[in-house]
């Protein structure tokens, strides 16, 4: 029994003890909650402080608030002589010492007050405030401190526009977005235009305009993307042929050449092309130059089809032979359909017209940088199709289209199939015929200009038809400009027929002819109803028909429309030369080499400065149609199957091999369809695109990369232990000459035989190192640990040294040489 009550005596016991470890746990529980009471009751006190504080602040300020006697207070704190000491309106302003304003006859330092209202501007925590106090977007890039635009250095009305010494919201020169903004700030603020001041606030929609002043010379501006479409847009569509443009200075023309025109299309086709191109190719880049709101009466409209007939006269009559071979072999259309569809033509060309609903992008652009193929064959025979394929630069020397090397019997099954690519419904409408009549007055008009009525008329008599269609033509190619976009025989060196638009963006508002049409007085409004329909301004007014606006129709939608205008809005005169972009050597070789990159539609395939791949849809649709795989499983190897990513060109490759590869391409990755294709680069040309992937990477020495190492007996062994199955077993992957791996090509890598001509040396070591660095999604797997490098490697080569190891692996396959094809390329 003693036992039975000593073991109750030690379960209370243990009991109690346990007890009271809760009741310590919960005494200490209780302690941290009197705690953390007494700290939020601490704070509530300072808030409420706070509060006191800024109610006070508030009652002083607010005339809602303030008694009799704080008025009268504040209305002498504001009195002249009186507010020096401590107003209680005080402006506060950011004064741009580097950045001069112009005032006629002197330049003193630009002065922004908006800080007087958008007192939260640069600081983040106002970002969800309602205005004039939120914060600007994207502080990391603008007017934060630390941001490439700190507001101390930049302002605001540097890119923005406006009035910076303006204190109110008119004066600051404040543009609505749209007419019902406007109607909105008429009522809430009093707003309107403040008249007679050229620089007002860019409105939101067009605020990326301020980018361009200090980035004109940048291909791509960063996080400008309506400015970049806008840019892209007047690159495709050739507005710098007719029109100045400084950015543009040596762009080539972005039309085919005419002068052997004979010998691809009919007079038929080109009639009917001329007069209406968008009834052939509805997504056609060739603007409309008749049947406008300016020449759409009957009278205009018969003297058009007169003048058409004379235009294309005049440029079949000045047209040479094209020696064109004949076409060895028939073609199958099935054969040149995958050949299209898997060479790369889709990173330049479409075959299917674009969807109207399809936004317009840099990447759509690009796979417009030639004609769209649909209709083709309604429009060419198959034998010129044949010899432009074979050899593009034998037609048109100065084409951007390159060469893709294709055999006779590949060209043959192409031609084949574009040829079979028919619209028969385009073309069965005739053609007016020739009036005579009608040819005789255009003729007279043009005479009449430098001669007498009596004078002109004899002449006229005197000509044939012949003489007079190819008379008026020659004049009419001259007052179209149509020698602007085409190379057209007889006008190698006529200058653009239209305005300079360098400065478009500058052109005072008194100087722009709205003529009868009732859009609000301003640049934005101007060019968005110029873009719209160029000859809208001749409405109401009577002219001579060599008197009309003549500037053709590129019928832009609305989005193209504010696209384009937000970049005139950019071409401004006064740039603040203080902020422009450094033209250090580095930054003119980046910028030719975007320019060259741009021309030549190299990110039609390729991924540049994280930018390009246009083509990888097509790819994709190549690998669904031809390799019996699902949309998934496409998506999924795409990247495999396309041209190769460039970023990091400039470091990986060495500079000689670069432009003999440019020059003369070669295969590297045998296993894909799609080619590198022969441009008529220029040797400048090809030394700038060089240059161009060096300065992206900060590599120097151009020249110098070449490998010169000796190679010891011991490193030649590790090397090839590393290589080997036993080890990284590498050829797993690689091409080793004529040796191919196994599996699917789709894990397939470049050719090791030529990285002794091709690679760096210093890049190869930074790849076996860790290509995720370089490479971020890389298939290359990393055999070296980064995080912890000193013991990733194997440790019976080369004593565990992981940096002898990368040594020997790289001077062993700087040691291999490219043999003929069956032979595997042995170790030097």
């Amino acid at each position: 029994m003693l036992a039975g009550l000593e073991r109750q005596l030690a379960e209370l016991k243990l009991a109690v003890e346990q007890t009271g470890q809760r009741l310590a746990q919960r005494q200490k529980a209780a302690d941290d909650c009197g705690a953390r009471l007494a700290e939020l009751e601490r704070r509530e006190r300072g808030f409420q402080q706070k509060t006191k504080i800024l109610q006070r602040k508030l009652d002083k300020i607010d005339p809602g608030a303030m008694n009799f006697t704080n008025r009268i207070a504040q209305m002498v704190r504001d009195l002249p002589i009186i507010d020096l000491a401590n107003p209680n309106y005080k402006i506060e302003q950011i004064v741009l010492k580097d950045i001069p304003e112009d005032l006629n006859f002197s330049k003193v330092p630009t002065v922004d007050r908006c800080v007087t209202c958008h007192q939260g501007i640069a600081d983040q925590d106002y970002k969800d405030a309602s205005q004039p106090f939120r914060a600007h977007p994207n502080l990391e890039l603008y007017l934060g401190n630390d941001s490439a635009h700190p507001i101390d250095e930049f302002g605001c009305t540097v890119c923005h526009g406006g009035r910076g010494r303006g204190t109110d919201f008119v004066s600051a020169a404040h543009t609505p977005a749209s007419a019902q903004q406007a109607e909105e700030w008429e009522e809430k603020y009093g707003w309107e235009p403040l008249h007679h001041w050229e620089k007002p606030m860019l409105s939101k929609q067009y605020v990326e305009a301020g980018c361009f002043q200090c980035h004109a010379g940048q291909g791509t501006i960063k996080g400008a993307e309506k400015l970049n479409l806008g840019l892209s847009i007047i690159e495709r569509s050739g507005c710098y042929t007719c029109h100045t443009i400084n950015r543009y200075k040596n762009w080539p023309k972005p039309g085919p050449d005419l002068t052997k025109l004979s010998s691809k299309i009919s007079k038929k086709w080109a009639y009917q092309w001329i007069q209406s191109p968008r009834t052939f190719r509805p997504d056609t880049w060739m603007p409309a130059f008749f049947d406008q709101s300016n020449t759409s009466d009957p009278e205009s409209r018969k003297r058009n089809e007169q003048e058409i007939h004379a235009i294309v006269a005049y440029l079949f009559a000045n047209n040479p032979e094209y020696p064109a071979a004949s076409i060895p072999l028939e073609g199958a259309i099935q054969k040149g359909k995958e050949i299209v569809s898997s060479v790369g033509c889709m990173g330049c060309h479409r075959i299917e017209p674009r969807d109207p609903s399809e936004a317009l992008t840099r990447d759509t652009l690009r796979r417009e940088q030639g004609p769209n193929f649909s209709g083709l064959g309604s429009k060419t025979s198959k034998a010129w199709l044949y010899n432009w394929l074979k050899n593009p630069h034998s037609y048109n020397p100065r084409t951007k289209m390159p060469n893709l090397r294709l055999s006779d019997e590949e060209a043959a099954h192409v031609a084949a199939y574009l040829a079979s690519l028919r619209d028969d419904v385009y073309g069965q409408t005739e053609v007016p015929a020739v009036d005579e009549a009608g040819i005789d007055g255009i003729v007279l008009d043009f005479l009449t200009k430098s001669e007498t009525l009596d004078s002109a008329k004899k002449k006229v008599a005197a000509m044939s038809r012949d003489e007079k269609l190819s008379f008026a033509g020659e004049k009419l190619v001259r007052h179209y400009g149509c020698f602007a976009c085409h190379a057209i025989a007889g006008f190698e060196n006529e200058k653009p027929i239209g305005t300079e638009l360098t400065e478009e963006g500058s052109r005072p508002v008194d100087r722009l002819d709205f003529g009868f049409v009732h859009i609000d007085h301003t640049r934005p409004a101007w060019f968005a109803q110029k873009l719209k329909d160029p000859r809208v301004f001749d409405q109401g007014k009577v002219k001579l028909h060599d008197e009309k606006l003549r500037m053709p129709n590129f019928e832009f939608n609305d989005e193209e429309i504010e696209a384009v205008t937000t970049a005139l809005l950019g071409f401004v005169k006064d740039a603040p030369k203080a902020k422009i972009v450094p033209r250090t050597a580095r930054d003119l070789d980046i910028e030719r080499g975007q320019e060259l990159a741009r021309v030549f539609n190299c990110q039609g395939c390729h991924l540049i400065e994280k930018d390009g791949g246009a083509i990888q849809p097509a790819v994709g649709q190549w690998l669904v149609d031809y390799n019996n795989v699902s949309a998934n499983e496409a998506a999924a190897v795409i990247p495999s199957f396309s041209p190769p990513n460039l970023i990091g060109e400039g470091k990986k490759v060495q500079a000689q091999w670069l432009f003999n590869f440019l020059h003369d391409p070669s295969t590297i990755r045998p296993w894909l369809k799609v080619r590198m294709p022969t441009y008529a680069f220029a040797a400048d040309e090809l030394n700038d695109l060089v240059k161009y992937f060096a300065a992206l990477d900060n590599e120097e020495s151009l020249f110098l990369e070449k490998f010169h190492g000796a190679i010891t007996p011991e490193e030649l062994d590790a090397g090839a232990k590393l290589f080997s199955k036993d080890y990284f077993d590498c050829a797993k992957c690689h091409i080793v000459g004529a040796q191919m791996p196994g599996g699917s090509p789709e894990n397939w890598a470049p050719d090791f035989a030529l990285a002794r001509s091709r690679l760096k040396p210093q890049w190869i070591d930074e790849w076996l190192k860790n290509p995720q660095d370089l490479l971020p999604g890389t298939k290359m797997p990393t055999y070296f640990d980064p995080a912890g490098f000193e013991a990733s490697g194997p440790e019976d080569i080369l004593a565990g040294d992981e940096h002898k190891q990368i040594r020997a692996l790289r001077n062993y396959l700087m040691s291999l040489t490219p043999q003929p094809h069956g032979q595997t390329p042995p170790a030097q």
